[in-house]
């Protein structure tokens, strides 16, 4: 926060250009940053860490490295919706026993939803608290896990509402991930969108099967099935991909949605045209098969320079170059950025190299 914007940009620029020009062994063209509209109030969830007992609780952020919880009264970049919950918080958990986190976001008609997981009490007083809560319009829900639970305990509507890629309003179950600042997803998209080049599909190529692997609860499936004859879109969990299914036939749109591990997933034949958003770990599973597989273009959206040029750094081995990188400053006054970066294969590349090989004996 000490940082100037502009500052902030350049030193964003600079280390995720670095990072990608060693995993690619040559210079990145000019990289390209999507500023915020704001740097405050721009979070749509967050998850706050609780420790509670003896008739009070702590309700914040842990320290860096350290299991310690930070307690705060309210904070600058939440929104402002979500920043009032805090003091609720403090209310509700003030009697009970215990420590867990708590991921808030915005559910229907912009009002909160939480997702509590807990070891420890939570006795009548806290679900009844709750319900007052959901009753008076200051929740729209929530789902209470407690540990070693098969199920959670909801009260009210605890999904979580945003607006994905593509405009519209995105379901998104408790707890499931979505992009923290809604007013640049949809610039986000259109980039995905762009850098996949589905609309300028040569003759003889638009029936070819396009691939989105981690595709989450739809958040970009929702904006590639308008242009895609045939989307094949692949999620591990269950709730997120129901969440998928239920996005796109709220639109009337058609996708196969997959649940299975996309970093395993075996690409249709005639697959060109991959798009992946894969969370902070990477995908170097997926980055091998697409290494050995016939595609010709990928779209890699990534929270992580490191795994990304790690990922790049396989795919230049087997005959990939970065086409074209650009940064969203999703996480104003932190070290993140969201990079999309698109990948061809060079005319004439092998669709498999040595390289990729070495890779894995190394453990890459």
């Amino acid at each position: 926060m000490h940082l100037a914007r502009d500052a902030q940009h350049d030193v964003h620029r600079r280390i995720v250009g670095d990072l990608l020009e060693r995993a690619a062994g040559a210079p990145v063209s000019p990289i390209a940053v999507h500023a915020a509209p704001s740097p405050t109030e721009y979070r749509t969830r967050a998850r706050l860490a609780v420790l509670a007992g003896s008739g009070r609780a702590v309700v914040g952020y842990r320290r860096a490295a350290s299991r310690h919880i930070e307690g705060v009264a309210t904070c600058l970049v939440l929104d402002a919706r979500l920043d009032a919950v805090l003091p609720l918080l403090h209310g509700v958990f003030a009697d009970q026993r215990g420590e867990g986190e708590v991921a808030v976001a915005l559910g229907a008609a912009g009002r909160p939803v939480l997702e509590v997981r807990w070891r420890g009490d939570l006795g009548g007083t806290f679900f009844a608290s709750l319900g007052r809560h959901v009753d008076s319009g200051a929740l729209a829900g929530a789902e209470v896990w407690l540990a070693g639970a098969r199920e959670p305990a909801r009260v009210g509507d605890p999904r979580a509402v945003t607006a994905g890629a593509d405009g519209e309003p995105l379901i998104v179950p408790a707890g499931g991930f979505a992009q923290a600042h809604p007013a640049l997803n949809g610039e986000l998209g259109r980039a995905v969108l762009a850098s996949s080049e589905i609309d300028a599909s040569r003759p003889g190529e638009a029936s070819r099967p396009v691939v989105e692997l981690f595709a989450g609860s739809g958040n970009f499936t929702v904006l590639l099935a308008r242009h895609a004859e045939t989307l094949v879109a692949v999620e591990a969990d269950a709730r997120a991909a129901n969440a998928a299914r239920a996005n796109l036939a709220a639109r009337g749109l058609r996708a196969r949605v997959v649940e299975g591990d996309a970093d395993a997933f075996d690409l249709p034949a005639g697959t060109r045209t991959v798009v992946l958003d894969p969370p902070r770990a990477g995908a170097s599973g997926a980055a091998h098969r697409i290494a050995t597989s016939k595609v010709r273009r990928l779209v890699y959206v990534s929270c992580d320079a490191t795994t990304l040029a790690r990922d790049v750094e396989i795919l230049v081995r087997a005959g990939f170059g970065l086409a074209r990188v650009e940064l969203f400053e999703m996480f104003p006054h932190t070290s993140h950025v969201e990079i999309v970066a698109a990948l061809e294969r060079t005319p004439g590349a092998p669709k498999s190299a040595s390289g990729v090989a070495s890779a894995k004996r190394n453990g890459e």
